[in-house]
This record gives structure tokens, C-alpha cells and sequence, in this order.
């Protein structure tokens, strides 16, 4: 864990005491988010029960932060070291007495930006002064404000973009394909097919192949459960017998050629929120989320094109719709446009036209569609995620069903410091703010941003089904 020691002869990280920062520390390690009703209101005195009820995740579903290995970062430009190889492919024998060639070790240099991750709480002064629930306002406001933190962190570690919100990191899917020496091997495409034990063997191969010692896949957990399933009917091994009334087995680990690979189930790794469905929104999520954005075609394509994967079985009509996204937040989607396809090998062009921006301007866009050849209106559920061209008042983008609805993804990783780190700027901080008004403000923050080392030590797989 980073902390303040890291950073000793090292300024302008606040003006908190390290008492601050362990009372943060403490703060989030024992609390949940969300009261049962919106505002202060829920923490006054009523004929409630003196316990806070959990509706939403708790620090129990942020695995990826806690697993990742951190190192300190003292710069918002962090630069590092790759080396590439520890010679050249000559060769080695030498006749007696002879000089051998200089075999030089190959190495790059890169660097990765510090983001920033903020989050402002206020508490009204009233509510400090009557006798809570469910303890000290601020202190369950400043746990809310902390794990509000951890949970967006989370997703970014996996999905963040740049080329979308260019005050994003880019997470480690973005990274993996952004390489094109490992997006060739590191991506497996299951085209909704449920995770196996194949897949696994097949992927970690792949990760040996590339000098890598995999030793943990992140998946949804529908998604390890429905691999667990494949084992009961197919009776490969006996089921344990039955002890005091309790059946049933779970797999916790894989043993593969490259070792025992770690099974962990993350909630943040499901398609959607809403039972592992996103669907198109029919309002924004923030006040300064971007307008609406309009589709203005969906055109069909005859093909057959060589990187389309619509086959025989989805010819038929398709349905999209488009919602503008920026930094802020997502706008309601657009109204839905359908293209025919006729035959196996086409593909479909969009068309999307940005709207009037305010202050707030789109940066990007989700693209949603039905699940299944002739979905009826309403089905389109989230699909994937294309920045805005700059510039320009409409973005193209070509479907060639290479990301399927209402599937998830899942990663084979090497979880240690030859394989990736987040470089910290600073341990969480909570930074007391002027007081304008009758209520304590402050803001939370966390600075950081993940590196993966070496991509092809890690695999994507791509259209996990849960069914």
C-alpha cells in the first residue's frame, strides 16, 4: 500500500496530517455506501434499526485495486524502463581464442501521465449537530466519498479510454489492444461460447509462449459460475458426498500447465449494471452529461468483407442506438435506426451526427443494439464504446459483429511487478475545502494510473457468455 512515507522530502500533497489519512484509512475499511433514503434525512433519529443497510457493492467487490502491485510516482510524466530482449539472434559459438561479436540488451523508454480521480462531499452544518443514526455524518460521508472513488478506479483499471475522455488513463484493455504485436495472440474471441477449461489451458499457453507466468483470470462472476456448471452433468469427477446437509462444489482454482491459475469473480467485469444488462438510456446521468446525440444512418453493406463476422444464421433486421458520453456522464440515446442484412459477409455503416454542445462537449459515444437478429424496439443493450473524430460534426463507425450484446469479458493476467503496476501519485486524500456556506465541504481525491509492462503476458477473452 502506498502511504505518505514514499513521498518523505516530497511537497504539495495537501495539508492533511498522517492522523488524517490513517482516519481515512480507517474509515474506509469499516463502512458501506448509500443510505436507504436520499439526503441527510436517512441519518436523523427515527424508529429505524442502528445499522446502515448495503444497496449497492462494498469493498469487498474491488478486487482488481486491491490485487494490483503499486509503486510511488513522484512526477505527473512517469517514466520507465521496458527491456525487449538480451541480445541480438547471432550466434554464440566462437572458434579458440576468438573475440566474440557485442550482443547489446535492447531496451525503451516510456512514459505514462498521472490522472486524477476527485470527488467533492458536503455535509449541511444542521445535520452535524443532531444525533445520527448510524454515527458521525462526516466520517459516513467521507467512507461514501471514498468508496465512490474505489469503485469508478475499479472499472477504469479495466475500461478506461483516453481517445474517449482524454482526462481518462487507458485501462489494461485498452492498453492490450492498443499493442500490435500482442492484440494477435492476447485476445480470444468466444462469440458468447461460456468460459471453459480449454480456453484457459489455450490462454495460458499463450502467455508462456510470451516468457509470461499467468497466475490469475478476472471474470464475471455468472461467468465462472457457468463454468463451474459444466462439470455436474458431465460427471468428470465425483461430487463430494454431502456434509451436514450442504452439496454443491466451487472452483477457486485451475490447475494448468503454466500452474495454478487464481478464479476471482468481479462484478465490474458484467456487461451492464442492471442484472448484467445496459441498456440504452432514455435520460442522461448528469447534469453536465452532453445532448443527445442523432443516428442518422444505419446502412447496410454488401459483402462479403474479410473482417466481418455476421454469418448466415444473422441475416435479418438490426436495430442501434447511440448515446453521446463525455467526462461528465452519458446522454439519453438517440432514436433507433434498423439495417437489413441480406447475406453472410455484409456489415453496417453508422452514421452518427452530434448535436449542439453546450460548455460540455461529446467526447465519445456508446453504441447499443439488440442481442439477436430482429430484437424488437427497446432490447438494444450496450456493445462498445468509439471516440468522437475531432472536428468533425459526424463519426462513422463500421459493425462487423466483431462485439456482441449482453456478453462480458474476462482476463488472464500476470499479477505481479514484471507484469504491471499503478503508479501512485499520492495515497487517497481527504482536502478540507473554504467554507462558503453553512456546511463542511471537502474533496477526496486519488492520483495514479495503471502500467502494463508487457501486453502480451496477458489475454483478453472477449464475448463470454454466462448461459
Amino acid at each position: 500500500m502506498i502511504s505518505m512515507k514514499d513521498y518523505e522530502g516530497y511537497h504539495g500533497f495537501g495539508q492533511q496530517s498522517a492522523t488524517d489519512v490513517e482516519d481515512l484509512s480507517k474509515a474506509l475499511s469499516a463502512g458501506y455506501q448509500n443510505p436507504p433514503v436520499s439526503g441527510s434525512n436517512a441519518l436523523r433519529v427515527e424508529s429505524l434499526e442502528q445499522t446502515l443497510r448495503i444497496l449497492t457493492f462494498t469493498q469487498a467487490h474491488i478486487q482488481f485495486w486491491r490485487d494490483i502491485p503499486k509503486l510511488p510516482a513522484f512526477s505527473t510524466v512517469e517514466e520507465y524502463n521496458v527491456q525487449t530482449s538480451y541480445g541480438s539472434e547471432g550466434g554464440m559459438f566462437t572458434r579458440a581464442g576468438e573475440l566474440p561479436q557485442v550482443q547489446d540488451a535492447s531496451y525503451e523508454r516510456r512514459t505514462a501521465l498521472v490522472k486524477y480521480v476527485t470527488t467533492q462531499r458536503e455535509v449541511d452544518h444542521p445535520t452535524t449537530l443532531v444525533r445520527p443514526a448510524h454515527g458521525n455524518v462526516i466520517a459516513q460521508e467521507t467512507q461514501n466519498g471514498g468508496i465512490w472513488i474505489l469503485e469508478r478506479v475499479e472499472r477504469a483499471l479495466y475500461t478506461g479510454r483516453s481517445d474517449v475522455i482524454s482526462e481518462a488513463w487507458d485501462g489494461i484493455d485498452t492498453q492490450i489492444r492498443s499493442d500490435a504485436s500482442a492484440a494477435s495472440t492476447s485476445i480470444i474471441d468466444l462469440r458468447g461460447g461460456i468460459l471453459t477449461e480449454d480456453n484457459i489451458e489455450d490462454a495460458t499457453n499463450r502467455v508462456i509462449e510470451n516468457y509470461g507466468v499467468p497466475t490469475d483470470l478476472y471474470a464475471a462472476p455468472k461467468a465462472l459460475s457457468s463454468m463451474v456448471k459444466q462439470f455436474y452433468p458431465r460427471e468428470r469427477f465425483s461430487m463430494p458426498a454431502p456434509v451436514d446437509g450442504t452439496v454443491g462444489m466451487s472452483v477457486n482454482k485451475v490447475r494448468t500447465q503454466a500452474g495454478l491459475i487464481n478464479l476471482k469473480g468481479n462484478i465490474f467485469l458484467r456487461s451492464g449494471k442492471n442484472n448484467s444488462v445496459k441498456s440504452a438510456p432514455a435520460s442522461a446521468n448528469a447534469v453536465r452529461a452532453p445532448v443527445a446525440p442523432t443516428l442518422t444512418s444505419a446502412t447496410p453493406n454488401g459483402g462479403p468483407f474479410t473482417a466481418s463476422l455476421f454469418g448466415a444464421s444473422d441475416v435479418g433486421v438490426w436495430r442501434y442506438k447511440i448515446a453521446s458520453v463525455n467526462r461528465f456522464g452519458e446522454s439519453a440515446a438517440s432514436a433507433a435506426v434498423t439495417a437489413t442484412l441480406v447475406a453472410a459477409g455484409d456489415h453496417v455503416t453508422l452514421v452518427i451526427t452530434n448535436n449542439a454542445d453546450s460548455s460540455d462537449v461529446t467526447t465519445g459515444y456508446n453504441i447499443y443494439r439488440c442481442p439477436v437478429v430482429g430484437g424488437v424496439a427497446g432490447t438494444e443493450q450496450f456493445m462498445w464504446q468509439i471516440p468522437r473524430i475531432a472536428g468533425s460534426a459526424t463519426t462513422t463507425w463500421i459493425d462487423e459483429n466483431r462485439y456482441l450484446p449482453n456478453t462480458s469479458k474476462a482476463y488472464l493476467k500476470q499479477m505481479n511487478l514484471q507484469g504491471l503496476s499503478f503508479r501512485q501519485l499520492a495515497p487517497m486524500m481527504k482536502i478540507p475545502l473554504a467554507t462558503i456556506a453553512l456546511s463542511i465541504r471537502w474533496a477526496m481525491l486519488l492520483y495514479g494510473m495503471p502500467i502494463i509492462y508487457a501486453t502480451r503476458k496477458f489475454v483478453i477473452f472477449d464475448n463470454v457468455g454466462d448461459e
